[in-house]
């Protein structure tokens, strides 16, 4: 698979489980329930920013 394919898509879904996190928490008024949809965005965006590094080097 294109490697700049799946950096797109790490990114989108990092981007997705961070709006849905914020907007969970906003609703429900409760950022620690969500805590995990924040992780979830973090790790995805961890990702994305080691393969982009590493395809670059």
């Amino acid at each position: 698979m294109n490697p700049k394919l799946i950096n797109s898509i790490l990114l989108a879904l990092s981007f997705v489980a961070m709006v849905i996190g914020a907007h969970r928490s906003l609703v429900e008024e409760d950022i620690l329930g969500n805590y995990w949809l924040y992780m979830i965005g973090l790790v995805l965006f961890m990702l994305y920013y080691y393969r982009k590094k590493k395809n670059s080097a």
